[in-house]
């Protein structure tokens, strides 16, 4: 899991030193940003509870990529409850030993996860996050193709050739689970995602980690068809 540098933590966990500190690891359009919050705990030195308001804030700006509290005088492992709750949110739990700076990451039992990948071209990319989005949420299995690198500057057309192949079909307005396909500075296509309604998708561009993302100002712009699954 891609993390932000320990510093930016570090700063405002010690900040609250003795008390038991928490935060919001956010992915926000394929970058990481760290939101410290009020711990809204009654003894804030055995303790933590994060407010449910900015937990939502965070939601609705991007996804959560993990949560962040402190153990003041003790070790950064995991509680059972934090593990529970971990679980139960499907959002990994980062917990750092405070004044000691050492950190445990624990990652809830789940599938794999699509949000919050990192970036590696032919094993982590917009592909390949497609096809994995399709198995997990529609159960309709996509061949794994390998891509050439930068195809597009070489005047390969993967996308328009093999969405067709693969029983998709284009249509004029997309539905939720529609395949977008984006040309990025290229006539040829270079990218794809997930529509996931209300103008919202979701993708891997290179050099980020898989997000959603509003389609709204830039990519609408460089879309080029919308492909719908239709084979029976």
């Amino acid at each position: 899991m891609q993390l932000l540098e320990d510093r930016e933590i570090l700063i405002h966990l010690l900040d609250k030193y003795p008390e038991e500190a928490c935060g919001i690891i956010q992915n926000k359009k394929g970058k990481l940003n760290w939101i410290p919050c009020e711990n809204l705990a009654e003894d804030k030195e055995t303790d933590f509870i994060l407010d449910q308001a900015e937990y939502l804030k965070a939601s609705l700006t991007g996804d959560i990529h993990a949560i962040v509290h402190s153990h003041p005088n003790a070790s950064s492992e995991l509680s059972e409850r934090d593990k529970k709750a971990s679980d139960f949110l499907k959002v990994p739990y980062i917990v750092y030993s405070i004044p000691s700076g050492e950190k445990t990451i624990y990652n809830p039992k789940t599938e794999e996860e699509l949000l919050g990948r990192d970036y590696k071209f032919g094993e982590n990319d917009c592909f390949t996050l497609i096809r994995d989005y399709y198995k997990q949420e529609l159960n309709i299995n996509i061949p794994s193709m390998i891509f050439e690198d930068d195809w597009w500057e070489n005047g390969l057309n993967y996308f328009d050739d093999l969405f067709e192949d693969f029983g998709f079909v284009e249509v004029e307005e997309p539905q939720k689970n529609d395949i977008v396909v984006f040309s990025i500075r290229s006539n040829i296509p270079n990218h794809c995602g997930v529509y996931l309604g209300e103008g919202a998708f979701m993708h891997h561009a290179e050099h980020r980690l898989s997000c959603r993302e509003s389609l709204y100002p830039f990519w609408i712009k460089n879309i080029t068809r919308y492909c719908r699954y239709a084979k029976s």
